[in-house]
């Protein structure tokens, strides 16, 4: 109980300190995830963290910019150019691509959380309450980015997740959905480390936080639901994609011609989503 009083007090503290100034902060972080064909090798994107004390947005500026760029005629005609000239120039390694799918808009006026995904096909997009996480602070500590971070650890959606914030940056922050500690969260990992959040750089800033590109494509769910989507999708891809496309079926072949179908990607017991609670 004590302990919970002094995560209260700290953060009553870190947004008075943070509200005091109208600029926010922009932290870069590499997001891990897993491979979801094998459940091993390591899959990297770069995600922009943009916060201050009443809102923040996580997302992957590239995609963002993709976005942006097909949510006007004119952009979509620069992103078709785009991908036209790298293909017929033999460059297939700048064609423009998304790199990560989400985003995560945090309001704490709101008190809400806003995520936008797809699965497969499908673009969802859900809110839900500002997550309370239970954080226990350990006594570790670490240095990152030259900052003097502490340990904490918490149970989130079905994972253990231990971060490591720094109370340098009073700011009630974090990577995804993850933040209520006193201080931004810089590092955060899953047990495993299938997933995890590492920051590599911070600055000031006075950009504006502005709303999802094309939010209205997204179609309104829940967030269970859209998990079980997403799984769903990665137990059947092809049926999931049979069932929305025209024309001829979408078949796979191994190498040695055999059907591939139900198995492009690995089952839930070998590699799951970041949230396990559906």
């Amino acid at each position: 109980m004590k302990q919970t009083i002094t995560i209260l007090l700290f953060c009553l503290v870190s947004t008075a300190a943070i509200a005091q100034s109208q600029e926010g902060l922009m932290v870069s972080y590499k997001a891990h995830t897993p491979n979801m064909r094998n459940g091993v090798d390591d899959l990297t994107n770069s995600f922009v963290l943009l916060a201050n004390a009443r809102e923040s947005k996580f997302f992957s500026p590239m995609t963002e910019y993709l976005d942006s760029l097909n949510s006007t005629p004119e952009g979509r005609a620069k992103y078709q150019e785009m991908t036209r000239s790298a293909y017929l120039g033999g460059k297939l390694d700048d064609m423009p691509r998304r790199d990560g799918t989400y985003y995560v808009v945090k309001s704490r006026d709101a008190g809400c959380v806003a995520y936008y995904d797809n699965a497969g096909l499908e673009k969802y997009c859900y809110e839900e309450t500002l997550p309370e996480l239970d954080w226990q602070i350990g006594d570790s500590t670490k240095t990152v980015l030259g900052y003097e971070c502490i340990q904490a650890t918490a149970m989130f959606h079905g994972r253990r997740w231990t971060a490591w914030f720094t109370q340098e940056i009073p700011l009630n922050a974090g990577p995804w959905k993850l933040d209520g500690l006193p201080g931004l969260i810089l590092e955060a990992a899953c047990d495993g480390g299938q997933y995890r959040f590492e920051a590599d750089g911070i600055q000031q800033t006075d950009r504006e936080i502005g709303p999802v590109y094309l939010a209205d494509e997204y179609e309104k769910t829940e967030r269970i639901k859209f998990l079980k989507s997403k799984r769903s999708f990665l137990d059947n891809p092809l049926g999931k994609i049979n069932a929305q496309v025209a024309g001829d079926m979408v078949v796979v072949k191994n190498e040695d011609g055999s059907d591939a179908a139900g198995r492009l990607f690995a089952p839930r017991e070998t590699v799951d989503l970041i949230e396990t609670d559906y």
